[in-house]
């Protein structure tokens, strides 16, 4: 059982194929595989690795467009080569993870989801970091009378052209280093 059909979810279940194993199944959330190249789909998002090395090693692309592959290209190859490698027949769309408990006595994983139970020896967990948008918590947020939404959940319909925009962003992460 994978849970999670973005890039890695994907990966996982499209190998296992390849493998000759069909006895799986994906479990996705959402109405469509894709993860973060699904759901964030603000102007101008790209990825920020050079488009043939973020290619599966299986599934390589000669194709890309851009250096830096744009979303809606990222999103596209994803569908294809799911498509391609049969992934589809085997998700359950529409089922988020509730809970998953492992039963020593059986050997098996019970997974509880909202479209029901699934039980498998073997889960995979690949939702990835970012499939949960988060709003910081800032003063005032509350009050303010404005549009606000992330970058994961952008309102096409919304227009910015004359509108005075903040862009808030975690701060980056220290790095430690090793001596």
């Amino acid at each position: 059982m994978i849970v999670g059909g973005g890039v890695s979810g994907l990966g996982v279940a499209m190998r296992l194929r390849d493998a000759g194993v069909e006895d799986y199944v994906l479990l996705e959330r959402a109405g469509e595989f894709g993860g973060t190249w699904r759901d964030n789909s603000y102007p101008g998002c790209a990825c920020d690795v050079p488009s043939t090395l973020y290619s599966y090693s299986f599934a390589p692309n000669p194709d890309w467009t851009r250096v830096f592959a744009q979303q809606g290209e990222i999103q596209q190859y994803l569908l294809r080569t799911a498509d391609r490698h049969g992934v589809r027949e085997h998700t359950r769309f529409g089922a988020e993870m509730l809970d998953a408990r492992w039963d020593d006595e059986r050997a098996r994983w019970t997974v509880d989801t909202t479209a029901g139970r699934y039980e498998a020896p073997v889960l995979v967990f690949g939702p990835g970091p970012l499939h949960e948008p988060s709003l910081p918590d800032l003063p005032g947020l509350d009050s303010f009378e404005g549009k606000v939404f992330h970058s994961a959940r952008w309102d096409h319909q919304h227009e910015l052209a004359g509108e005075r925009v903040a862009v808030v962003a975690p701060a980056p992460r220290r790095r430690s280093s090793c001596r």
